[in-house]
C-alpha cells in the first residue's frame, strides 16, 4: 500500500518552508519527497505501509500527529485542510 500525501506551499513561504524541511529532514525520514517540476510549489510524500492498519497509522500522524508538522500549517495553500491524503492499493498480486 501506498500513502500519498499532496500540500501546495505558497510562494511566498517556499524559501522558509524549504529551510524549516531542512531543519527537519527526519519527519520525511521513510517516505519519497518530491516537488512538481511544472509546478513548483506542490509537493508530494509517498509512503509506504505493509497494510490498511498501518496506512491508517501513516495518514493519522500525518493529519493529526506530533506537533512539528503542525509547524508547516501556516505555509500550506489552505493551512491544514490543504493536505490532500490517499490510500492506494496494488492491484497485481505478486
Amino acid at each position: 500500500m501506498i500513502i500519498f500525501c499532496e500540500y501546495t506551499i505558497l510562494d511566498t513561504y517556499r524559501s522558509d518552508f524549504l529551510a524549516w524541511a531542512d531543519r527537519n529532514a527526519d519527519l520525511w525520514r521513510g517516505a519519497e519527497w518530491l516537488e512538481s517540476t511544472d509546478q513548483p510549489g506542490v509537493f508530494v510524500e509517498i509512503w509506504r505501509a505493509g497494510d490498511e492498519a498501518e496506512a491508517s497509522r501513516i495518514k493519522k500522524e500525518r493529519r493529526e500527529g506530533r506537533s512539528k508538522w503542525r509547524e508547516m500549517d501556516s505555509w500550506v495553500r489552505g493551512g491544514q485542510e490543504g493536505y490532500k491524503l490517499w490510500t492506494f492499493a496494488s492491484l497485481r498480486k505478486g
